[in-house]
């Protein structure tokens, strides 16, 4: 993964290699910080969740990238602040938080860091955008082709509930606006799933 002998050989002892189911919940709001991941294969699902349980999808982590959140409240010594659920099955490298410190010693591994960061940031700016300005149809079209993009494949099985849920939306508004990107041709519905079709 790293250019940087030193650091590959030092990544390659001290990581642990897991493989985690899709739907799994990898990581929740406020726990511990044990392990910094960096997804090697499948992808990550990332969100907010307040007090009261309700949640906000954030943005999502493909392969070769981590989370930004846990590597800035593992620096910190902070409780996790997201949810994380694999999204689809995941082989991950798993990095203990001692190493997110003592590796910035290595250039390679600095920049791997900050690029994390600033990636992380500008989709958190990108997902207040959309909350803000947009309406909740473009709302769930953007959540919908994310969601695709990121499991490699337009099929998403998923209840409209579990889109409700994570969009902060009552399931009645939801199916409605469903049944509209459908008519649009934008969607195809079926019974705990929904496929996507991407605009050329």
């Amino acid at each position: 993964m790293f250019m940087d002998a030193t650091l590959q050989r030092e990544f390659e002892q001290m990581t642990i290699h897991k493989r985690v189911a899709a739907g799994t919940q990898l990581m929740r709001v406020g726990d511990p910080i044990t392990h910094i991941p960096i997804v090697q294969k499948g992808s990550l699902r990332i969100l907010a969740q307040d007090q009261e349980g309700h949640e906000r999808y954030l943005y999502h982590i493909l392969p070769g990238e981590s989370c930004a959140s846990s590597l800035t409240c593992c620096v910190s010594k902070r409780e996790s602040a997201v949810l994380a659920i694999v999204e689809e099955d995941a082989e991950l490298a798993l990095i203990p938080v001692g190493y997110v410190d003592a590796w910035m010693v290595h250039p390679e591994w600095r920049k791997y860091v900050n690029e994390t960061q600033a990636q992380r940031f500008q989709e958190l700016i990108e997902a207040f955008e959309v909350v803000a300005f947009r309406k909740l149809d473009e709302q769930l079209w953007n959540y919908l082709v994310k969601r695709s993009q990121a499991s490699g494949t337009p099929m998403l099985h998923i209840t409209h509930q579990q889109i409700a849920d994570e969009l902060s939306s009552p399931r009645e508004v939801i199916t409605r606006l469903l049944q509209q990107l459908r008519q649009r041709g934008l969607v195809s519905l079926g019974r705990g799933l929904v496929e996507v079709h991407p605009l050329s």
